[in-house]
């Protein structure tokens, strides 16, 4: 001890000072000399290893209140510092469940190791903490996942109870189109060629509803081919024709050309009878819903344009959101998924989706999609 005394004494350190410090330091200090043997402790080092007799340690190479195999741990840290000049930091596990953290640097002169001085730390409860957070953060993960899980398990469930009634009405609706049930008039043949189409349409769906959950944990497999925009359209304004009629809607089109497109066909027609059922659903009885579809070189492109409430400008930066319902906005009852997976299919195309409202109640809604995808387009997507 001296030694060390007489080194501080050198740097003009208040040895006394220092003595002082050393004994009230919050922490467990421990100094040992040249040959590893404890030449001071701090009352709150006998604090930290329960002892009561300071003498019990002092001119002692070892703590005999700690097992043989943390004893050789401290032996060989002490050793490696001695031989290293390097200070070291390692955790003991005593035999009274504390969990002790010790961070021991070598004390020299001229390069010379004339001993080792050592801050313990019971960090018992700090671990305590982090352990049950570890715990509780794990515990909030598998509850997530059983969420999804149960989830999927609902969404899937549906999906199939879904699916045989939906088999059963295209059935029946063949049957009754091939006049197994006697002859129809053009107008009941034409009626019942939309209810078929759309039956299908929404098969197509549940079939892809099913696949998704049961194969790609919510992501939607994309199956690009080339199409017609324009037909794509027709098609979907003539399964929500009647739709329109209840409220007195007026369809108008404009379609340049056919505006080929390579794209997943089942994914885009989901998209434009989300926007025309939102813009029928919301329009105002006795007006224009005005549709077109045309190209601008690179895109082809999709709007819609009604007579309905105006959308705030805050509202519209979130419409896309998820379980952000246009419904809401109309104060109906919505889940706010439609528009969401509208904006996330449209976006795997490498395309944009927008609103514009105006406050002479004009809303349009619509998209672009490239003509022609890129050699990294996306093969799925996750909704």
């Amino acid at each position: 001890m001296e030694n060390i005394k007489s080194y501080y004494s050198s740097l003009d350190l208040d040895t006394n000072l220092l003595d002082m410090i050393f004994k009230f330091y919050p922490e467990g200090i421990a100094c040992k000399d040249s040959t590893l043997k404890y030449l001071f402790i701090n009352q709150s080092y006998c604090k930290i290893f329960s002892v009561t007799n300071s003498l019990d340690i002092l001119a002692a190479e070892q703590n005999k209140f700690l097992s043989k195999q943390n004893i050789k741990l401290i032996h060989d840290a002490d050793e490696e510092i001695r031989k290293n000049l390097y200070p070291l930091n390692y955790i003991l596990n005593t035999n009274r469940d504390k969990i002790i953290s010790i961070t021991s640097s070598p004390i020299t002169k001229d390069s010379e190791f004339i001993g080792i001085i050592s801050c313990v730390k019971d960090i018992t409860q700090e671990e305590h903490l982090k352990e049950g957070f570890v715990k509780r953060h794990f515990q909030h993960i598998n509850n997530e996942k059983n969420l999804q899980a149960q989830r999927e398990t609902f969404v899937a469930s549906i999906g199939h109870d879904l699916k045989n009634p939906t088999i059963a009405q295209i059935r029946s609706l063949e049957l009754m189109l091939n006049g197994t049930f006697g002859k129809l008039t053009g107008e009941q043949s034409e009626l019942l060629n939309m209810i078929l189409d759309s039956c299908r349409y929404m098969n197509g769906m549940l079939s892809s509803l099913l696949a998704t959950y049961r194969n790609y944990g919510g992501a939607v497999k994309l199956h690009f081919e080339e199409f017609s925009m324009s037909y794509l359209v027709n098609e979907c304004i003539s399964e929500m024709m009647y739709v329109a009629r209840d409220k007195n809607l007026i369809i108008k089109s404009n379609f340049e050309n056919e505006n080929t497109v390579y794209a997943d066909r089942v994914q885009i027609k989901r998209v434009v009878m989300n926007l025309l059922s939102n813009a029928i659903k919301y329009a105002y009885k006795n007006t224009d819903l005005v549709i077109s579809v045309h190209n601008d070189f690179e895109n082809v492109n999709f709007q819609f344009e009604n007579k309905s409430p105006y959308i705030p400008e805050e509202k519209q930066k979130t419409i896309f959101a998820r379980y952000v319902s246009y419904a809401g906005i109309h104060k109906e009852l919505g889940i706010g998924l439609g528009l969401y997976a509208s904006k996330k299919i449209i976006e795997s195309h490498h395309g944009e989706i927008y609103v514009k409202s105006y406050k002479d109640d004009r809303n349009i809604f619509g998209f672009r999609i490239p003509v022609k995808q890129k050699n990294n387009c996306v093969k799925e997507v996750l909704l």
